[in-house]
């Protein structure tokens, strides 16, 4: 079997065609397509504010310079997500506040912000980890009690819906990724989706230096626009979001129906608020000893996986900073021991699919054999 990989983005000649057209335009910086692109993402998501940036983390600090996050804040944020979760709010000089997170969807929940919340809490954070949208009536109204205002964090989320409405518009301030491994993707790229007007418009302001009129800077911002290239990559992709989405519940569905045939192996579990997961990643949950042994025998089978994410706490950087220790997120860490992503993307196909899926299948019969 050919090599196959953990994902694979869906490119044709469109995307292509798109950026030569605005190369050969004159015109490559941010521009009318930024505008198209944020307009066609609002009515997709049906939200009132889409303004696109260079990449998801710059999205994530954009969110909080709008919130007026200062030094000594404390925003809270789970331990089970991707570093930038965590570095922006250092970047800011507020104080992260880590939590831990679910066995089953290995997403925060809503006793874990709880518990975390002081009199210096200026907001808190949630992921959709893997494409799996969180239960977002309840951190809407726990933000709505305690007037703690919430980012969700949906980087891996795009396309996905919960209770009949695609994820954009439930939180205070949305986050999305457009990086390459995602289901849809403009190579780097990113995108905060806000219903507030005072937000979007200051969200505008600081993704262009902090301009209001050129060369008059009214706030400090930053250098996080995107080019009218990537955006012009951007509108042919979200043409084929629901075609790349429709295939890879299709292909997830195959997964889980195989994998509850195999005792030693857990397939994700959905709950009933969720429509439709994006599935950015397919995460299956083993048993930790046999975690590692697993992932290099599928890699040693020309099957790529990977292990997202390390929890923040055990990071090199910030388990020197705050002097963590594995078990003090456990549900973080155990999560993190036991979860392994396997190939989904479209276009992958029933063959390589039935391939992983008896690899898989292959190293728990041998494990059987041997003990």
């Amino acid at each position: 079997m050919e090599f196959i990989p953990i994902a694979n983005p869906r490119m044709t000649e469109d995307e292509a065609k798109a950026a030569y057209d605005v190369i050969k335009s004159g015109w490559i910086s941010m521009g009318s397509k930024v505008e198209e692109f944020e307009n066609n993402i609002a009515d997709y998501l049906n939200a009132k504010h889409v303004i696109v940036m260079n990449n998801g983390t710059s999205t994530l600090n954009a969110a909080l310079l709008a919130m007026d996050i200062r030094p000594g804040d404390e925003i809270i944020v789970p331990s089970l997500t991707y570093i930038s979760s965590a570095n922006v709010v250092q970047y800011l000089g507020a104080k992260l506040v880590l939590c831990d997170n679910d066995l089953d969807t290995f997403n925060v929940r809503i006793e874990d912000i709880k518990s975390k919340i002081t009199k210096k809490t200026k907001a808190f954070m949630t992921v959709d980890l893997k494409g799996l949208p969180i239960n977002y009536d309840d951190f809407v109204e726990l933000s709505k009690s305690t007037g703690i205002p919430f980012i969700a964090d949906s980087a891996e989320s795009f396309g996905s819906t919960y209770k009949g409405n695609k994820v954009g518009s439930q939180a205070l301030i949305h986050s999305f990724s457009f990086f390459a491994n995602k289901n849809m993707t403009t190579g780097e790229g990113g995108a905060c989706v806000t219903n507030n007007d005072e937000l979007a418009k200051k969200l505008r302001i600081i993704r262009n230096q902090g301009q209001e009129g050129r060369y008059n800077h009214t706030h400090l911002g930053n250098n996080f626009r995107m080019t009218d290239i990537l955006a012009a990559i951007g509108i042919e992709q979200l043409k084929k979001i629901d075609s790349i989405l429709d295939e890879k519940v299709r292909l997830a569905n195959f997964y889980s129906t195989k994998f509850t045939e195999n005792q030693s192996v857990k397939p994700p579990f959905v709950p009933k608020y969720v429509d439709r997961p994006s599935w950015y990643m397919y995460g299956i949950k083993v048993d930790e000893s046999c975690r590692d042994k697993l992932l290099n025998f599928l890699e040693n089978n020309s099957i790529e996986c990977r292990l997202s994410f390390p929890p923040v706490h055990i990071q090199p950087y910030y388990k020197n900073k705050y002097k963590y220790i594995n078990d003090d997120f456990p549900k973080a860490y155990k999560s993190y021991k036991e979860f392994i992503d396997i190939p989904i993307w479209a276009g992958m196909g029933d063959e390589k699919q039935k391939y992983i899926v008896k690899k898989i299948d292959d190293f728990f019969s041998s494990l059987k054999r041997s003990q």
